[in-house]
């Protein structure tokens, strides 16, 4: 009997540390949490350089990319792709618009009838994090000297094309500074972002999309994209 109440109390003392380790890194969670929305929530605008690996799960490929990315309050984005080759897509705040130069091809959506995406909602500060992701405290770890903070995001509702997403967030910024993103199909994107501005009066005209002359322009049906 005595063996046992040592076992119990031990078990009970364990638990109780737990809770507590448990309720500190709730806490924690929150905090970062409430920090990062309110930064993205204020923020008029932002732009940086970029750079990104797509992994591929099913063929072990990975594919690098590089460019320039703005956003603007007002449903405002233009993703400049230099690398692998060139391409543009620009939300002008109301048309989705995916240039190829190359092919002489553009797409077009009318955004006012598509789905937004959970991540690009975070991006743009239009999500309440907690109520669309599960969200954990990963660690704070030192990247290339710097501070980072590393939160897990894990879908609450079912969505193939996010399975899981990592944040690893400047401290001293607020700022989202690499995000991973992985599917149900294995695959892999890898963004990381150098040289971030916010609130610098980015003018509308980035955001203009003009269809150059011989350009072949195409309007499929609405994207169903999951929310």
């Amino acid at each position: 009997m005595k063996t046992n109440k040592v076992v119990s109390m031990s078990v009970f003392f364990v638990c109780i540390v737990f809770c507590a380790v448990a309720s500190g890194m709730q806490s924690e969670v929150d905090r970062c949490v409430s920090k990062l929305e309110k930064r993205y929530e204020t923020m008029n605008d932002f732009q940086a350089a970029f750079s990104q690996e797509t992994h591929s799960g099913s063929m072990k490929m990975v594919q690098k990319g590089a460019g320039v990315v703005y956003f603007k309050k007002g449903g405002k984005m233009r993703w400049e792709y230099t690398a692998p080759e060139k391409q543009q897509i620009i939300l002008d705040g109301k048309n989705l618009w995916v240039y190829q130069p190359e092919d002489k091809q553009v797409l077009k959506n009318n955004f006012n009838i598509v789905p937004t995406h959970i991540v690009v909602d975070l991006f743009r500060g239009r999500i309440d994090i907690q109520e669309k992701f599960k969200v954990s405290f990963i660690q704070q770890e030192v990247d290339k000297g710097k501070a980072v903070v590393v939160l897990a995001l894990i879908p609450v509702i079912y969505n193939p094309t996010v399975t899981k997403l990592t944040l690893w967030i400047n401290p001293e910024t607020d700022l989202i500074e690499k995000s991973s993103l992985e599917d149900e199909f294995g695959n892999r994107t890898d963004l990381h972002f150098h040289g971030l501005k916010t609130d610098k009066g980015i003018d509308d005209s980035v955001f203009a999309f003009v269809p150059p002359p011989g350009v072949e322009i195409f309007e499929p049906p609405p994207m169903q994209m999951p929310q």
